[in-house]
């Protein structure tokens, strides 16, 4: 068969509109490839520079409102709060949203608090003179995140407010990068609008480092180098270099070299695995050029007290702030920080039973119970509470029943321990206990047997506790240094069900 010729040009048929739409589309892909092309070039190569996000209007619900206006004044003291970030997309557990930031910060403007700086803090710890708002606050953001700058500012603007924000330095980028943390022009421009100040957080010790057996903060630990334990030298050397790295950042960046520090995650000394760095990282710090160190998150104990012109310069506490802390849960702990002023009348406070029944009548403070039950001080943070003379009568102590009284007790003030004066039918004792370790006794003397009521005065002053009970001789005691302030408890130690009568409960503030 013959082939069959090629037709030519002017004889075959015009293209199909079939064609022609597929021609159409791949030409519209290949210049939509090319804008996109365009676009991601154009954005890589713009600088990295996010814009602040206006405050949000936030309204505080009248409930919180009342609280707020309700929370006490302690004069010459300084509440520490400690953020981290501020963003709605950032889910972390120490990231609160924007709203909620929004409500905490009309919180503390409802409660009439002011924010002070941290020159205020280091006159107050250095006794000199220094004029403080009735309810100050100073409000930290630990780390440096970009969030800072973009959300965190503008709220504190909107309710004039200042921040110190605590810096670890070896994140901070350049210009332009993107980034998690702050840049240097982001930090200058923050302290230019007179409301930021920085300290460090470290140069780069935010980062959990290997120990023998684990991983834990490696500023308060001699960890591991090439699977070997470095000496208590090597520990030196390294927190001195990441010290004067962090210094010399801020020497740079903003002209001057920071005052303040803040631990890495909120770990001072005594919470390493060497009892030597706990006396060693505070000088260490001190020689670097700073004044006072904080911890956070409530560390080490749950127990945050707001400071004063005694709190130790180098542990200084602050209530740390989390992405579940609610507005309540914020008032409820700085009601708990703020020291509560030792009262005369001591029936007046909020007693709650404990394995007791507890109730007061007039000047009487009634305690039933048929086994140990106690009445217990709730809400009230007794830090302040150092030297002081308690004094009561007591009916219904007889053979079978005690009345037991115990001062310096550490429930209020952050620490494990307590003083008991136990007084019964014929003798009175007293002991202390700290932490876990049982009892010791301090003192031990005899008293007449006699019905009625018998008077109990005690004086805790320094280290020294004198008791007196009617029908006896003074009994006189050294306490532990470690027992320095507290509270007090009112306890019945019965061996059926009685009652104690605790007349004309009194505290009166002593002198040393």
């Amino acid at each position: 068969m013959a082939d069959r010729e090629e037709p030519a040009p002017w004889e075959r048929p015009p293209p199909g509109r079939s064609t022609r739409a597929f021609r159409a589309f791949t030409g519209l892909v290949f210049l939509c490839a090319l804008a996109l092309a365009l676009t991601t070039w154009v954005t890589l190569s713009r600088p990295f520079d996010p814009g602040q996000k206006a405050a949000p209007a936030v309204r505080l619900d009248p409930a919180a409102a009342r609280t707020a206006a309700g929370l006490p004044r302690y004069p010459g003291s300084v509440l520490v709060l400690t953020y981290h970030g501020v963003s709605d997309t950032d889910h972390s557990g120490s990231t609160l949203t924007r709203r909620l930031f929004g409500e905490h910060m009309a919180a503390l403007a409802a409660a009439g608090f002011r924010t002070v700086r941290l020159r205020d803090v280091e006159d107050l710890l250095a006794h000199r003179t220094v004029r403080l708002p009735p309810r100050a606050v100073l409000i930290t953001f630990d780390d440096g995140q970009l969030t800072d700058w973009t959300t965190a500012d503008p709220v504190l603007k909107a309710h004039g407010f200042t921040a110190a924000g605590f810096l670890t330095t070896g994140k901070i980028v350049q210009p332009g990068t993107p980034s998690y943390y702050l840049s240097t022009r982001q930090v200058r421009d923050l302290a230019a609008t007179g409301r930021w100040e920085f300290g460090s957080h470290s140069d780069d010790l935010h980062d959990l480092a290997r120990v023998p057996g684990d991983v834990a903060p490696p500023m308060p630990n001699l960890v591991q180098v090439r699977g070997r334990t470095e000496t208590l030298g090597h520990w030196r050397a390294r927190i001195r270099s990441d010290l004067d790295r962090s210094q010399r950042f801020f020497a740079k960046a903003l002209g001057r070299r920071a005052t303040a520090f803040a631990y890495p995650f909120g770990a001072p000394g005594g919470t390493g695995n060497d009892p030597r760095i706990a006396a060693e990282l505070p000088v260490l710090i001190r020689h670097a050029g700073f004044s006072e160190a904080f911890t956070g998150e409530n560390v080490p104990t749950d127990h945050v007290d707001a400071l004063t012109a005694g709190s130790p310069r180098w542990t200084l506490g602050r209530i740390g702030v989390r992405s579940t802390t609610s507005v309540a849960d914020l008032l409820e702990m700085i009601r708990a920080a703020v020291p509560t002023a030792p009262p005369r009348d001591l029936a007046a406070l909020p007693w709650t039973g404990d394995l007791a029944t507890c109730r007061r009548r007039a000047s009487e403070l009634r305690v039933t119970s048929d086994v140990y039950g106690s009445c217990l001080l709730t809400g009230v943070n007794t830090s302040q509470w150092t030297d002081y003379r308690v004094s009561t009568s007591v009916t219904g102590i007889d053979p079978r029943t005690s009345a037991v009284i115990a001062v310096r007790d550490g429930a209020g003030a952050g620490h494990r321990g307590r003083v008991e004066v136990v007084v019964g039918a014929a003798s009175v004792l007293v002991r202390q206990q700290i932490g876990d370790a049982g009892p010791v006794v301090l003192g031990r003397t005899r008293i007449a047997a006699r019905p009625g009521a018998r008077s109990v005065r005690i004086e805790a002053r320094g280290h020294r506790l004198t008791v007196a009970v009617a029908g006896g001789a003074p009994l006189r005691a050294a306490i532990d240094p470690r027992l320095n302030e507290g509270g007090l408890t009112f306890e019945i130690a019965a061996r059926d069900r009685r009652t104690l009568v605790f007349r004309d409960p009194a505290l009166a503030p002593l002198a040393r």
